[in-house]
């Protein structure tokens, strides 16, 4: 869930910056972005867990991540829950109208920037850096999001699944179960995701979840995944291959950009096609990622959280988005100014405001 409000609003202004139009200087650039901003800020991602058994060749956690696994604690979950204000059907709608007459992307596209401008904007994801199914406690984590009628979405691997969890889950209001399933044979299966992945069994599992939602008419909708990874003419007809796998089913496909290719690239030539590609990073002014610690940091992308700005644990999310620190970092994300060595300048793919205002030979 993002501030759909500010994406929005904000549009004239995304324009002019990417454009190299805008008068503004990185000051009054700074406050005029922060006089778009909510103060009551959404949350995007709670990570309910950062346990997994996978070792995804994509995924820097596999690699890098120091942290400790946790899972985080019911009371921080349902505190974060009591401060999200789900967006209502006028506001999505008038969203969505907006999307399809400035992206021409309509709620009818099965597609990345589909899926997150119709999906990805109402739901509260509850995936980090862990896999939700390893979370014990995930299908109440869903009950008590739903009893607040917050939408939920969350992206696991099929390996894993459990047919009682999962009829569980569609059962207590889960809104979106996302597979990912990034090859057609179990040795590619594994040499992406590890030795505890594969292809047959999941794809198997997956025909039984989509005909149990059917059978008992839960409302979950159903998405298949597959990321991007390389051009070449086997990797594309793979990826027609997967999406003709679901034609015949009621399910949302999709073929999905590669994250991270700061981390891992495989074929420096494969475009991304996600809208993120053609703009500058928002997440510091439209949502925030709380990690299973409790710990809050500004998006998806600090598998490590060393980018902290407060814990949910004993702060509001509304207290920590306000913060002196959170403002700072904000700046940075305008006039370039980060300190050496931090994420946001040297391990992350997306452009910054400050990428069109000035040329990245001085900063950046």
């Amino acid at each position: 869930m993002f501030d759909i409000r500010f994406f929005k609003e904000s549009a004239s202004l995304k324009k002019s910056i990417i454009t190299g139009q805008s008068p503004l200087n990185d000051d009054a650039l700074i406050n005029q972005l922060d006089n778009l901003r909510n103060p009551v800020p959404y949350v995007f991602n709670i990570e309910t867990t950062n346990y997994c058994n996978m070792r995804c060749v994509m995924c820097p956690r596999t690699k890098l991540m120091t942290r400790k696994n946790a899972w985080i604690d019911d009371k921080t979950f349902e505190r974060i829950l009591d401060q999200i204000q789900p967006h209502n059907i006028d506001k999505l709608e008038e969203f969505w109208r907006f999307v399809e007459s400035e992206y021409g992307i309509n709620q009818q596209e099965r597609s990345e920037n589909g899926f997150y401008f119709h999906i990805v904007s109402r739901c509260l994801i509850l995936h980090g850096y862990g896999e939700p199914l390893l979370d014990r406690y995930i299908v109440d984590r869903v009950a008590q999001c739903t009893k607040r009628n917050i939408p939920t979405y969350f992206s696991c691997v099929p390996a894993n699944i459990n047919m009682e969890k999962i009829s569980a889950l569609m059962e207590n209001g889960l809104t979106v179960l996302k597979f990912s399933l990034d090859a057609l044979s179990d040795d590619q299966a594994k040499a992406i995701r590890g030795d505890n992945n594969n292809f047959h069994e999941a794809f198997s599992k997956i025909l039984q979840v989509i005909g149990h939602r059917d059978q008992q008419k839960f409302a979950t909708l159903i998405v298949l995944t597959m990321i991007s990874m390389s051009t070449d003419e086997q990797a594309r007809r793979v990826e027609r291959d997967f999406l003709a796998m679901w034609r015949d089913y009621d399910v949302y496909a999709y073929i999905k950009s590669q994250d991270n290719r700061w981390y891992t690239e495989e074929d420096p030539s494969l475009v991304n096609r996600s809208h993120y590609e053609t703009q500058y990073c928002e997440y510091p002014w439209t949502s925030m990622t709380v990690m299973a610690d409790g710990s809050v940091v500004p998006c998806t992308q600090d598998y490590n959280a060393e980018m902290q700005f407060g814990n949910a644990r004993d702060q509001s999310c509304q207290e920590i988005w306000n913060s002196e620190a959170y403002r700072q970092f904000r700046a940075w994300h305008v006039n370039g100014q980060f300190p050496p060595g931090h994420k946001c300048k040297e391990r992350c793919d997306q452009k910054k405001v400050y990428n069109y205002s000035v040329s990245t030979d001085t900063r950046g």
